[in-house]
Protein backbone atom coordinates (compact mmCIF):
# COMPACT_ATOMS: atom_id res chain seq x y z
CA UNK A 1 0.00 0.00 0.00
CA UNK A 2 1.07 3.81 -1.24
CA UNK A 3 -0.85 6.15 0.65
CA UNK A 4 0.20 9.92 -0.16
CA UNK A 5 -0.74 13.28 0.00
CA UNK A 6 -2.69 13.41 3.90
CA UNK A 7 -4.18 16.34 3.89
CA UNK A 8 -6.14 17.99 7.24
CA UNK A 9 -9.44 18.92 6.41
CA UNK A 10 -11.20 21.25 8.81
CA UNK A 11 -15.21 21.19 7.72
CA UNK A 12 -16.54 24.71 7.69
CA UNK A 13 -19.44 26.16 7.94
CA UNK A 14 -18.99 29.18 5.86
CA UNK A 15 -15.64 28.96 3.37
CA UNK A 16 -15.38 32.57 3.04
CA UNK A 17 -15.31 33.76 6.19
CA UNK A 18 -13.15 30.85 7.54
CA UNK A 19 -10.62 31.65 4.59
CA UNK A 20 -10.44 34.85 5.66
CA UNK A 21 -9.41 33.96 9.20
CA UNK A 22 -6.98 31.65 8.24
CA UNK A 23 -5.58 34.59 5.38
CA UNK A 24 -5.85 37.96 7.73
CA UNK A 25 -5.78 37.18 10.68
CA UNK A 26 -3.23 34.13 10.93
CA UNK A 27 -1.45 35.01 7.34
CA UNK A 28 -1.79 31.64 5.98
CA UNK A 29 -1.43 31.57 1.92
CA UNK A 30 -4.45 30.04 -0.56
CA UNK A 31 -2.59 27.76 -2.95
CA UNK A 32 -5.85 26.11 -4.08
CA UNK A 33 -9.47 27.66 -4.59
CA UNK A 34 -12.46 25.09 -5.60
CA UNK A 35 -15.21 28.16 -5.87
CA UNK A 36 -15.15 29.57 -3.12
CA UNK A 37 -15.99 26.74 -1.24
CA UNK A 38 -12.84 24.56 -0.57
CA UNK A 39 -9.59 25.85 0.09
CA UNK A 40 -5.84 24.30 0.33
CA UNK A 41 -3.29 26.40 2.05
CA UNK A 42 0.22 26.28 1.87
CA UNK A 43 1.10 25.52 5.23
CA UNK A 44 -0.84 21.87 4.83
CA UNK A 45 -4.48 21.66 5.49
CA UNK A 46 -8.14 22.54 3.66
CA UNK A 47 -11.21 24.06 4.77
CA UNK A 48 -14.13 22.43 3.04
CA UNK A 49 -17.29 24.05 3.65
CA UNK A 50 -20.43 22.12 4.93
CA UNK A 51 -22.67 21.01 2.42
CA UNK A 52 -26.13 19.08 2.74
CA UNK A 53 -25.25 16.85 -0.02
CA UNK A 54 -21.89 15.30 0.83
CA UNK A 55 -21.68 11.95 1.65
CA UNK A 56 -19.96 12.79 5.47
CA UNK A 57 -22.98 14.89 6.60
CA UNK A 58 -25.43 13.24 5.18
CA UNK A 59 -23.79 9.79 6.59
CA UNK A 60 -23.15 11.48 10.11
CA UNK A 61 -25.45 14.07 9.97
CA UNK A 62 -25.07 17.74 9.83
CA UNK A 63 -25.14 18.08 13.04
CA UNK A 64 -22.21 16.06 13.87
CA UNK A 65 -19.96 17.61 11.60
CA UNK A 66 -20.76 21.75 12.63
CA UNK A 67 -21.04 20.87 16.48
CA UNK A 68 -18.63 23.31 18.08
CA UNK A 69 -19.39 22.61 21.10
CA UNK A 70 -17.32 19.45 20.86
CA UNK A 71 -13.75 20.59 21.49
CA UNK A 72 -10.36 18.77 21.61
CA UNK A 73 -11.49 16.67 18.73
CA UNK A 74 -8.14 17.85 17.22
CA UNK A 75 -5.42 20.80 17.16
CA UNK A 76 -3.84 22.57 14.55
CA UNK A 77 -0.46 23.18 15.67
CA UNK A 78 2.20 25.78 14.26
CA UNK A 79 5.07 27.30 15.10
CA UNK A 80 6.11 31.15 14.51
CA UNK A 81 9.08 32.91 15.14
CA UNK A 82 7.57 36.02 15.79
CA UNK A 83 5.44 34.51 18.49
CA UNK A 84 4.43 37.86 20.64
CA UNK A 85 3.44 39.39 17.42
CA UNK A 86 1.30 36.81 16.63
CA UNK A 87 -0.39 36.95 20.41
CA UNK A 88 -1.08 40.81 19.99
CA UNK A 89 -2.52 40.10 16.42
CA UNK A 90 -5.15 37.58 17.83
CA UNK A 91 -5.62 39.95 21.00
CA UNK A 92 -6.58 42.69 18.79
CA UNK A 93 -8.67 40.82 16.51
CA UNK A 94 -10.84 39.62 19.63
CA UNK A 95 -10.16 35.76 18.84
CA UNK A 96 -11.27 33.08 21.62
CA UNK A 97 -9.00 31.93 23.50
CA UNK A 98 -8.98 28.37 24.98
CA UNK A 99 -5.50 30.00 26.99
CA UNK A 100 -3.38 32.86 26.14
CA UNK A 101 0.54 32.50 26.77
CA UNK A 102 0.96 29.66 28.60
CA UNK A 103 4.68 27.63 29.71
CA UNK A 104 4.80 24.49 29.06
CA UNK A 105 6.59 21.77 30.65
CA UNK A 106 8.96 21.60 28.05
CA UNK A 107 9.70 24.84 28.00
CA UNK A 108 7.93 26.32 25.14
CA UNK A 109 5.38 29.01 25.21
CA UNK A 110 2.31 28.07 23.38
CA UNK A 111 -1.41 30.01 23.06
CA UNK A 112 -4.22 28.07 22.13
CA UNK A 113 -7.25 29.84 20.82
CA UNK A 114 -10.25 28.60 18.36
CA UNK A 115 -11.54 29.66 14.89
CA UNK A 116 -15.28 30.96 13.76
CA UNK A 117 -15.72 27.13 13.32
CA UNK A 118 -14.46 26.31 16.90
CA UNK A 119 -11.43 24.35 15.65
CA UNK A 120 -8.69 24.36 18.08
CA UNK A 121 -5.39 25.97 16.77
CA UNK A 122 -1.95 26.35 18.85
CA UNK A 123 0.60 28.37 17.92
CA UNK A 124 4.12 28.00 19.60
CA UNK A 125 7.34 29.43 19.51
CA UNK A 126 9.21 28.34 16.66
CA UNK A 127 11.06 25.08 18.16
CA UNK A 128 14.82 26.80 17.60
CA UNK A 129 14.27 29.78 19.43
CA UNK A 130 12.85 28.23 22.81
CA UNK A 131 15.50 25.73 22.48
CA UNK A 132 18.14 28.74 22.13
CA UNK A 133 16.30 30.53 24.82
CA UNK A 134 16.17 27.85 27.29
CA UNK A 135 20.36 26.70 26.29
CA UNK A 136 20.78 30.02 27.71
CA UNK A 137 18.34 29.94 30.56
CA UNK A 138 20.88 26.87 31.73
CA UNK A 139 23.92 28.54 31.08
CA UNK A 140 24.64 26.56 28.15
CA UNK A 141 24.36 23.71 29.93
CA UNK A 142 23.54 20.78 27.42
CA UNK A 143 22.48 17.65 29.49
CA UNK A 144 20.41 20.58 31.79
CA UNK A 145 19.05 22.10 28.92
CA UNK A 146 17.91 18.17 27.25
CA UNK A 147 16.61 17.40 30.39
CA UNK A 148 14.05 20.31 30.64
CA UNK A 149 13.09 20.56 26.92
CA UNK A 150 12.70 15.96 26.83
CA UNK A 151 14.89 16.64 23.72
CA UNK A 152 17.89 14.48 23.11
CA UNK A 153 21.63 16.66 23.65
CA UNK A 154 22.71 15.64 19.68
CA UNK A 155 19.47 17.11 18.57
CA UNK A 156 19.83 20.26 20.52
CA UNK A 157 23.79 20.40 19.21
CA UNK A 158 22.20 20.17 15.56
CA UNK A 159 19.03 22.55 15.87
CA UNK A 160 21.74 25.16 17.57
CA UNK A 161 24.37 24.63 15.13
CA UNK A 162 27.17 23.75 18.19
Amino acid sequence: MDLKNCTPVLFVKDALKARDFYVDILGMTVVMNNGDMNFTFKEGFALWQIMDQNIIPRTLGMDKISDSTLPGRFELCFETEEFDKVFQKLKSNNVRFLHEINTEIWGQRTIRFYDNDGHLIEVGEAFPIFLRRIFEEEKHDLESTSRRTFTPVDAIKHILGI
